[in-house]
């Protein structure tokens, strides 16, 4: 690790914007706050980094206010204004932890490369090697920091462990996540259910989620409980009562493993090398669709670049119910006891 890094006061800090991203990197930008306690920043708005309950536990200052959403993305007609609220706010650094490919990210290495003549540090994942780029994005996340000076050895996996209370042999299922490519479909859900017997079933917001956990329970009436959260801390304390969890790859994922809940996630589009969540050892399975790792369009940082178009049919018909209960099976039983470090923890167990 290099030496302690130099004592920035105010910084901009920039992430992907999903809710799962501010779970997975809660902890390190906790950490961050303690190697510099004096820093300042601004980001753009995640709702989950300014959730008190997401804060406490980690004792997480927080951005100070946010920045507009697509700053993230260094668009060249975004570039002056950047430039000039750094300079307003004596801004010297720059983290930026979103994920994209080098071939994608052009604008942004060519605001770095300008911001080095304006007295501007950054620190962003490209400085990893290809080897570290596939390991899961938390840890790709600490790795980098560390490089930094950011001591990261206090952060654990479970770090929503307290909210954990598992009701014993609950088992919970997660038909939603915000993109519909990521959902495996109602005919597969009701096989596992038919597999594995009583379940409570959660979705997303969103209608099209729900419709599903509906066909299911409709399908399923006395396998089938719903449970129809309105907001990311009814979805956290409806995870802290289960024992085990089968999600898509989603928010819920990112939830159970901060939870230290033992979870199968099904990764339909993604690549859960890289978008694996950091948890316990053995509290974590992956179920990877071959056919959408094996799949042309899959790009480098594990994701499709098809994501929001469509033609997921067959990558989402690489995860059976077999192949779930199969990973079910292979998890640890509940232990509250391990919370287990946040940068060792099982990744992606397929």
């Amino acid at each position: 690790m290099n030496a302690r890094p130099t004592a920035h006061r105010n910084a901009l800090l920039f992430l992907n914007g999903g809710l799962g991203n501010g779970i997975i990197l809660a902890p390190l930008l906790a950490a961050v706050e303690r190697t510099l306690p004096g820093l300042r920043y601004w980001s753009p708005p995640n709702a989950l980094l300014e959730a008190d309950w997401v804060r406490e536990p980690l004792g997480l200052r927080g951005p100070i206010a946010t920045l507009p959403t697509l700053w993230r993305r260094f668009r060249p007609a975004d570039q002056p204004a950047i430039v000039e609220f750094c300079q307003e706010h004596d801004v010297t650094l720059i983290i930026n932890l979103r994920y994209e490919e080098v071939r994608y990210d052009g604008d942004y290495l060519a605001f770095r490369e300008s911001a080095a003549g304006l007295g501007i540090e950054c620190w962003d994942l490209h400085e990893l090697s290809a080897e570290e780029k596939l390991q899961p994005f938390g840890t790709q996340s600490e790795l980098h920091l560390r490089r930094h000076g950011v001591a990261t050895d206090g952060v654990t996996a479970a770090w929503l462990g307290s909210s954990w209370r598992p009701r014993p042999g609950l088992t919970g299922i997660c038909v939603g996540a915000s993109i519909e490519s990521k959902r495996w479909p109602a005919s597969r859900w009701s096989e596992l259910i038919d597999d594995i017997g009583p379940v409570e079933v959660c979705s997303g917001p969103h209608e099209s989620e729900r419709a599903i956990a509906r066909e299911l329970a409709a399908r399923h009436p006395d396998r089938v409980t719903l449970c129809l959260p309105e907001t990311t801390t009814e979805l956290r304390d409806w995870i802290g009562g289960l024992s085990r969890l089968v999600t898509n790859d989603s928010l819920a994922l990112h939830l159970a493993a901060a939870l230290g809940c033992p979870t199968v996630g099904l990764y339909l589009v993604t690549d859960s090398r890289i978008w694996s969540p950091v948890a316990v050892p053995g509290r974590f399975r992956a179920v990877q669709s071959q056919p959408a790792r094996e799949c042309e369009f899959m790009r480098v940082n594990g994701t499709c670049a098809n994501y929001y178009q469509g033609c997921f049919d067959v990558c989402r018909d690489g995860v059976t119910a077999a192949d779930v209960r199969a990973a079910l099976d292979r998890l640890d039983p509940a232990d509250v006891s391990a919370p287990g470090h946040y940068g060792r923890g099982e990744a992606a167990a397929s």
